[in-house]
């Protein structure tokens, strides 16, 4: 594990009951800007079979 990113954790709460599309796009944004741990397995999975579709979407607008 790396190094936690305090100030980005301190700006990007995951939503409370997040979708499973908020729950992505925070992971996605996440692991561009925090390296203190991996995701989590299914999470993982779904990151890399996006990997080809373009930008991590902002998890604070759900896109």
């Amino acid at each position: 594990m790396g190094k936690t990113n305090k100030a980005w954790h301190a700006q990007h709460r995951m939503p409370e009951h997040a979708t499973a599309e908020q729950r992505l796009a925070w992971h996605r944004a996440h692991a561009a800007a925090c390296g203190c741990r991996p995701p989590p397995p299914d999470i993982a999975r779904q990151i890399e079979a996006c990997a080809h579709s373009g930008p991590a979407p902002d998890p604070e607008s759900g896109r």
